[in-house]
């Protein structure tokens, strides 16, 4: 006899401390290795060992918003760099990722490199000095690579302001004689289409969504979500029906993919059902949840 849920009721039921500690291990965040993913990944360790030279190439990691690339080059720096040794002789750092400032401006970048290396002095000090302390203290960490994620940053900028910013960008490459990886937005292209000398130095590397013609391999993917979702009993998922599901309901993209299965977890477990399937993966179910699929979050706004 099927069992009727009232899920949003269910969704605020007490749990008992194991279980909160399971739910609260689940929603960590945790990168889910897959073909592309994996294939991206092995370019960026392919880039780091490239000897240094004049012209080091370089690589843009292309994907929508919420698409993993954030994950995938937090991963790579996991595996890149050394862990922490508080009683190491001597700290190296090979890749060093930094958040690109909010605005195109060459003394921003260098503070902003500084300051995730503890080392950013002060807000006026000129650029030249900043960039001799940054090439310093980066010869020291023997960093080989270094990483800009969310380069769409910039994009309010002046199209001149980006112009310079491009231009620093490269004489920084050139100086350090390093490979520079930036990610973003499709609309990054757009930035680094205002100089062509610019482009040809960035090959981009697309993390596309997820589509129906993939559907062996998102399964695949679903299985390995399912993993970490720390249910007691397994999850009914791999039918055409349920995987269609979760590609609509998050709309192809890797973290909303991931939200969806997470948020029918967090039920799965406060239910006590601790399992899900095709007949719970309903609009209705994830609205109850407060779900919002990612294209009408706008007009939830405000």
């Amino acid at each position: 006899m099927t069992v009727k849920h009232d899920f949003a009721a269910e969704m605020l039921l007490d749990v008992s401390e194991d279980d909160q500690a399971r739910i609260h291990l689940m929603k960590s965040n945790s990168w889910i290795g897959y073909s592309r993913a994996i294939s991206i990944r092995n370019q960026l360790f392919d880039l780091l060992g490239h000897p240094r030279t004049h012209r080091m190439p370089n690589l843009a990691v292309i994907a929508e918003t919420n698409n993993g690339k954030s994950m995938l080059l937090a991963n790579f720096c996991k595996h890149a760099n050394p862990p922490e040794d508080l009683n190491a002789e001597k700290t190296v750092l090979p890749v060093l990722m930094v958040q690109t400032p909010p605005s195109a401006d060459e003394g921003r970048l260098y503070y902003a490199i500084l300051d995730r290396l503890c080392a950013a002095g002060s807000a006026r000090e000129p650029e030249d000095s900043k960039l001799r302390r940054l090439s310093i203290i980066l010869q020291h960490l023997e960093t080989r690579m270094l990483i800009l994620d969310d380069f769409f940053n910039i994009a309010s900028s002046t199209p001149s302001r980006r112009r310079k910013f491009l231009n620093a960008l490269r004489n920084l490459s050139i100086a350090l004689q390093m490979p520079i990886v930036i990610s973003g937005t499709p609309e990054t292209l757009n930035i680094l289409s205002v100089d062509p000398s610019i482009a040809n130095r960035f090959k981009p590397v697309f993390l596309s969504k997820w589509s129906e013609a993939q559907l062996e391999e998102f399964g695949r993917f679903v299985l390995s979500v399912e993993k970490t979702l720390l249910l007691k009993k397994p999850c009914q998922l791999m039918g055409v029906e349920p995987l269609k599901k979760l590609l609509l309901f998050g709309e192809g993209l890797i973290g909303e993919v991931v939200a969806v299965m997470r948020l029918m977890a967090e039920w799965a477990i406060r239910s006590g059902t601790e399992t899900f399937g095709d007949d719970e993966l309903t609009r209705e179910n994830l609205k109850a949840l407060g779900w919002v699929m990612p294209s009408d979050r706008s007009r939830h706004r405000g």
